[in-house]
């Protein structure tokens, strides 16, 4: 039907928690929809492509995020004019501390891409939640955190949403953050992965954006079917209601 394109973020430097299946739940739910799909990737030194129909960027050590800070200086602006016209853009954890406005690290602070108005204190105490939930404007999603961050919000700057468990940005109730189409996240998992309502949702806006409608199939219902099992895993033992959100 038509060939949208995912642009994916430093993969030689932030591939590490499984955040690089983010962008094979988007290509795969596409192409079972009857769309292909163009993976790019851009590392520091690479030229930017065209605008993209979808962005995201995994996460990585803090020397690697301190590696990348001359480069994200460099397409920041870009980023952010991507983002402002609706680009769909999905940060987890490292990224989307990198794609704040400030980011501190054990080497130092560094100046961020600006997309979300957040600053990161990433020298704090690690957390780890086996079983993360996250309550959204999309249901509840479930992931695995692993950080050692203290995110703020700006004032203005809107969550992505609420914790149903684990720290968060800050251990004050929000998680992550969310800029129009642009949504940055502590969950790993991959979260698109463990929650294909997210990147349904992505996806839906990509299409729209063409002038297309997202059509899913029953082997979407049958991966959408393992999630919610694999949700479940991750819950049982604990106090966490999952949900049913597909």
């Amino acid at each position: 039907m038509s060939t949208l394109t995912i642009l994916e973020l430093y993969p030689e430097h932030l591939a590490i928690n499984g955040d690089m299946g983010n962008v094979r739940v988007l290509s795969r739910r596409l192409e079972l929809a009857g769309h292909t799909v163009e993976h790019l990737v851009h590392n520091p030194g690479d030229t930017l492509p065209e605008k993209p129909d979808f962005v995201t960027i995994g996460s990585g050590p803090g020397s690697a995020l301190a590696a990348l800070a001359d480069d994200v200086a460099l397409i920041g602006g870009t980023l952010r004019d991507w983002v402002a016209d609706g680009v769909p853009l999905l940060a987890v954890a490292g990224g989307y501390h990198l794609l704040g406005t400030r980011l501190t690290l054990a080497s130092g602070t560094i100046a961020g891409a600006g997309v979300f108005d957040a600053t990161t204190d990433a020298t704090a105490s690690r957390v780890v939640t086996g079983c993360f939930a996250i309550d959204t404007t999309l249901g509840r999603l479930i992931g695995i955190e692993n950080h050692g961050a203290l995110t703020t919000l700006a004032a203005g700057q809107e969550p992505f949403g609420t914790t149903g468990s684990g720290r968060g940005n800050n251990g004050t109730g929000t998680e992550g953050a969310r800029t129009g189409n642009a949504i940055g996240t502590h969950s790993h998992g991959p979260v698109l992965a463990m929650n294909p309502v997210l990147a349904d949702h992505l996806i839906r806006i990509a299409l729209e954006r063409r002038g297309l409608a997202h059509e899913t199939t029953a082997e979407h219902a049958t991966l959408d079917d393992l999630a919610l099992q694999t949700r479940r895993l991750l819950a049982a033992g604990t106090s966490v209601e999952v949900g049913t959100a597909r």
